[in-house]
């Protein structure tokens, strides 16, 4: 088992990528590409295939989700990654 890593968002890039995305919430990349589609995920289209989620908006969407269902521990400028 690997050791989970702690991001502090202010070290993230402005836009991430589905996989850095899907990294950090512990969710494949092929549903954040989905969840983008579909509008779930506040996110735009570089190209054809290349999504871009506003990391800001992206990690509020993910406090509301939290406040939805009880979380563990963590600030709200902190994740937990495993991998």
């Amino acid at each position: 088992m690997k050791k989970a890593r702690i991001w502090d968002a202010r070290q993230l890039p402005a836009f991430l990528t589905p996989k850095e995305y899907g990294a950090l919430m512990n969710i494949d990349p092929k549903t954040v590409q989905t969840m983008c589609r579909n509008g779930l995920l506040p996110a735009h289209k570089e190209g054809p295939r290349l999504w871009r989620i506003d990391k800001n908006a992206a990690l509020a969407w993910q406090r509301e989700f939290q406040e939805e269902r009880p979380a563990g521990a963590g600030t709200p400028t902190s994740l937990r990654v495993t991998g």
